[in-house]
């Protein structure tokens, strides 16, 4: 019977509706004369987009409206409902007077209204004595956490804005604020110009204060940031960022200018830019500066803890065959006692790399060619450095590198391996180093063997064990070279196997040696995965090539033992350490991490011997840890530590709570540095941030709305 009733009502096609296009009307009941047209019951209206949903409607042929009996909704578009008790409408559903209304956009935010008119055009929407809120109101808490009363809001669909005339912002009822006028974005509105949520702090050094930021849209493609932030201390600082992307790639530059009384009368800040551009055939230009008014800067205002900073332009190119770097690197200190004038800056490197398509003598072929220079502004050294400390360094390299790799009979995995590593240098300002150009090669050769071992059960759980030994030939006597970027090598199950373990190519590993270890891996079809790996180096010779306390130095390194876990991405474990025969442990490190429905923990204990070359006099024995934990209804507490055992002390330790439900976000944390030098002195910080949801786009519609907090 309705689908009849339908066909009626679409062949007597309302004839305002018609200029629009078809509309279906679809009813339990239809009658009609020469002058209306009334449906009852189940009552629905399909008109250009928008949908009426009603108890009862009557047309009015003469006046070209509609006259709607509540309760009635009508869907205009995916993000905005009205629901009316009574209304009056154009025919094509544009035009329209509602009365008891309540108008509901993107799923998010509420404004009930005692009337609400709709023009002709249907771009602006005007709602009389309202009442805004994203919070759910029902019986058992009819007064929302946060609203909006106003006389008049004005919302324009096209620049999806509204406007409050007369605004009482209040919170559990309570006035809070008054505006007279009062722009605010809608749910839909993802960037508009305007003052975002504000941010509450105390602080030791810089009083208590608050951060104000101003969002600026200046296209589609960039925007700005101002960060006004004032305390009670005169504190006064601008801070801001700048984001712009581009066909071809993206900046983004923050900084910040500050006034306040920690150096005196001096103005602070910092600068901070990156971006990435990507040119033809592949190529890629990088860059980042990073400066700093003073050293203590950036802790003051809880920027970065870097205390280093370093500022990059490159050029780089990655594909299947080739690698290509042309990079510039400047280092600006922000240690205490360390000057710029003896760090190395500019650090210049272009280097090629390549893999060749096509097999040599059966194998892989891999060459490398590498230009370094880098440079020391200091050209005397005062008596309390190292009389290299103004050294300059100009280094011409090359390396030819070979593998090949057979499966014998019984699974056995052979690889023999090849090279030569071929470097001059040029270096002034060393007197442990004549100021002519010399050479160094370093030839290699070897053979690696590899057994792997599998068994499966029933179950579908899969053992797997691989013994391995690599046998290295290299020479043992070589020319000494100034040595800058291998200063920390590192001893670890990833290069267990490694020709060299020297990060970069001023050292180059000498001698005969035998790598050898043996790794375990378990898989089960739950998802669990643990493994094992136990290795060693041993030497013919101990050429005094590593320090104490890396693992390697003797004629045997120290026992490599690496225990890892996980389960899917909930769950990983980490352990590895360097233990001698004596079993003292000369580094040692764990990390976890557990991700579950409620909570999520990171950890991590690190234990380093001194090793004063490596900038590092005392022994380093710290744990950090970094925690949250759901505790229910929208609460998430959240704790952070770090202490030192050497010292018994915290070195940082922090506390947080959010509550975050399907209308606002409070956010208040607590940090305490407990560290302290001549420049900086322990501090305590206190941040507090308030989000209402509602106003510019957000996923607090796919939360779970409920009453109360």
């Amino acid at each position: 019977m309705r689908l009849v009733l339908a066909l009626i009502a679409a062949l007597l096609a309302l004839p305002a509706m018609a200029q629009q296009g078809p509309a279906t009307l679809v009813a339990d009941r239809i009658a009609f004369d020469e002058e209306t047209l009334t449906a009852a019951g189940n009552v629905e209206i399909f008109a250009d987009g928008r949908i009426l949903r009603a108890r009862r409607i009557t047309y009015l042929r003469d006046e070209d409206r509609v006259v709607v009996e509540g309760p009635l909704t009508l869907l205009d578009g995916p993000d905005t409902i009205l629901v009316a008790d009574f209304a009056t409408l154009g025919a094509d559903l544009r035009a329209s007077v509602l009365q008891g209304a309540r108008l509901v956009l993107d799923q998010q935010l509420q404004i009930a209204a005692t009337e609400i008119a709709t023009g002709a055009e249907g771009r602006y929407t005007q709602l009389y004595q309202t009442v805004a809120s994203s919070c759910e109101v029902c019986a058992a808490n009819p007064v929302p956490l946060w609203q909006i009363r106003a006389r008049r809001v004005v919302h324009d669909r096209e620049e999806r804005q509204l406007y409050f005339e007369g605004a009482r912002f209040e919170v559990a009822g309570l006035p809070i604020a008054w505006f007279p006028r009062l722009r605010l974005p809608d749910p839909t509105l993802e960037r508009a110009t305007g003052v975002l949520a504000p941010r509450f702090s105390a602080d030791d050094l810089l009083g208590t204060g608050v951060t104000v930021p101003y969002f600026i849209a200046l296209g589609p493609s960039r925007d700005l940031t101002l960060l006004p932030f004032v305390t009670n201390t005169e504190t006064r600082s601008m801070g801001f960022r700048y984001r712009q992307a581009f066909d071809n790639g993206a900046v983004e530059v923050t900084g910040a200018v500050s006034d306040d009384n920690v150096l005196g009368d001096d103005l602070r800040g910092y600068l901070f830019a990156d971006g990435t551009f990507f040119l033809d055939r592949d190529y890629r230009l990088e860059f980042d500066l990073e400066l700093a008014s003073d050293e203590t800067y950036l802790l003051n205002y809880d920027i970065t803890e870097k205390d280093r900073l370093d500022s990059r332009l490159a050029i780089t190119r990655v594909d299947r065959e080739d690698r290509f770097l042309a990079e510039i690197v400047a280092y600006d200190t922000l240690r205490a006692g360390e000057s710029n004038r003896f760090l190395p800056t500019p650090v210049v490197t272009v280097e090629r790399q390549r893999r060749e398509p096509r097999p040599v003598l059966g194998g892989d072929l891999t060459w490398t060619l590498q230009a370094h220079a880098r440079r020391r502004a200091a050209e005397t050294v005062p008596p309390d450095l190292p009389m290299n400390a103004a050294r300059d360094v100009q280094r011409a390299s090359a390396a030819v590198d070979w593998r090949r790799t057979r499966v014998l009979d019984a699974g056995l995995v052979a690889t023999g391996l090849a090279g030569l590593h071929a470097d001059a240098y040029n270096v002034q300002q060393d007197p442990d180093f004549p100021d002519d150009p010399f050479m160094r090669a370093v030839p290699y050769a070897g053979l690696e063997l590899r057994l792997p071992l599998a068994r499966g059960t029933p179950g579908g759980v899969r053992h797997v064990v691989e013994p391995a030994a690599q046998l290295l030939f290299t020479p043992g006597d070589r020319r000494r070279t100034p040595d800058e970027d291998s200063l920390t090598p590192e001893f670890d199950e990833g290069n267990l196997f490694a020709i060299s373990r020297f990060a970069g190519r001023d050292r180059r590993e000498l001698g005969n040696r035998a790598n050898v270890g043996v790794t375990y891996t378990r898989f089960d079809p739950s998802g669990w995965q643990t493994g094992a790996t136990v290795g060693r180096v041993w030497r013919n010779a101990d050429l005094d090539q590593f320090r104490d306390g890396t693992g390697l130095d003797g004629t045997a390194s120290d026992w490599l033992i690496a225990i890892s876990g996980g389960f899917e991405d909930r769950f990983q474990f980490t352990q590895r350490a360097l233990i001698d025969d004596a079993l003292d442990v000369s580094r040692a490190e764990t990390i976890l991490r557990w991700r579950g429905d409620r909570h999520a923990l990171e950890t991590r204990y690190t234990w380093l011997e001194s090793d004063a070359e490596a900038g590092r006099p005392l022994d380093t024995s710290e744990w950090e840890m970094d925690a949250a934990y759901d505790l229910g209804v929208d609460w998430t507490g959240r704790v952070n530590w770090r202490y030192d055992f050497v010292t018994n002390d915290a070195s940082r330790a922090g506390l947080g709570l959010t509550y975050r439900s399907d209308c606002v976000t409070v956010d208040f944390d607590v940090e305490r540095r407990f560290t302290s030098n001549d420049d900086l002195e322990p501090s305590t910080k206190f941040g507090l941030g308030v989000e209402l949801a509602g106003f510019g786009a957000d996923d607090r519609r796919k939360r779970r709305r409920r009453c109360g907090i």
